[in-house]
């Protein structure tokens, strides 16, 4: 059995600061996509989705892993690797230091098929994991400091408050990848309207819901990876990819860019997504 613990100090004052919100979202994020931000992870497909969390096939290192991935929020995510060579657990977790200073500790618990306890072999795996690890997490807090200082150089006061843009930009993301069109039809203000492509417009909280649960009906999954954001006001432009799981379980990436107005409530008026799904369903 590999054992190892490891904790990074998620800001150390020479950069823009992450608060808690900033990297739970990147770690969401990367359970879902990890292929930005886990070298050695080629291939990623959610499978299921339940509440509180998802299942998921990988390629790690070349070889087929199965991992149920649940979430606790804010404060941890844990992996259960139930099929492959190396199965065990992974903890993802957030905390603070002895000083209060807001730490990221990666740990895990895996045991090896075919190799010795205590062998060179075993010793190899566990320098190897624990580099691809130690790199996943530097590279998540810099994807996630990269997204908060473009937002914050657009709207620095603003992206200070709950419900700036920036931060209302990923709760929008979030609800939709968590296959949840309740949540995300809350968003809308009672004359909202949302528009995909060139179709007709959904007027409401109770027609977007609908037209969102059709959709995810002939998908399996999708998870949003956000490229570039500018806000000007109430009004943000996201330029995106995103990946969909189709139900055949291929996956397809294609890019987007979704525009949305907000009212002075903080409720969205208006939404429109330019892209095109025909590879979705090619």
């Amino acid at each position: 059995m590999i054992e190892i613990t490891r904790s990074l100090q998620v800001n150390d004052g020479t950069e823009a600061e992450l608060g808690v919100d900033d990297v739970w979202a990147g770690l969401e994020e990367k359970a879902a996509n990890p292929m930005p931000y886990v070298r050695s992870i080629s291939s990623c497909t959610v499978v299921d989705r339940f509440e509180g969390g998802i299942v998921r096939d990988i390629i790690h290192v070349g070889q087929p892993v199965r991992e149920v991935v649940t979430f606790y929020p804010k404060r941890l995510v844990h992996f259960v690797r139930t099929h492959g060579t190396a199965r065990g657990t992974i903890d993802n977790e957030l905390g603070q230091d002895e000083n209060g200073a807001l730490i990221l500790t990666f740990r895990f618990r895996i045991s090896v098929d075919g190799v010795e306890p205590g062998s060179p072999q075993e010793q190899e795996f566990s320098e190897r994991m624990e580099a691809d690890y130690l790199d996943a997490v530097r590279t998540t807090l810099a994807a996630v400091r990269e997204r908060v200082t473009a937002g914050r150089s657009v709207e620095t006061v603003a992206a200070k408050r709950p419900g700036s843009a920036p931060e209302f930009v990923r709760e929008v993301f979030r609800r939709v990848d968590n296959f949840d069109p309740a949540a995300f039809a809350e968003l809308f203000s009672p004359d909202g309207k949302i528009v995909f492509g060139n179709g007709e417009p959904m007027v409401g909280p109770g027609s977007i819901e609908a037209g969102v649960r059709g959709f995810f009906i002939t998908i399996k999954g999708l998870r949003h990876r956000i490229a570039n954001e500018w806000h000007q006001q109430g009004d943000s432009v996201i330029e995106l990819d995103v990946t969909y799981d189709r139900l055949d379980g291929k996956q397809v990436t294609i890019p987007a860019v979704t525009i949305f107005h907000r009212r002075d409530d903080g409720l969205i008026d208006d939404y429109r997504v330019l892209f095109d799904l025909a590879p979705v369903y090619a």
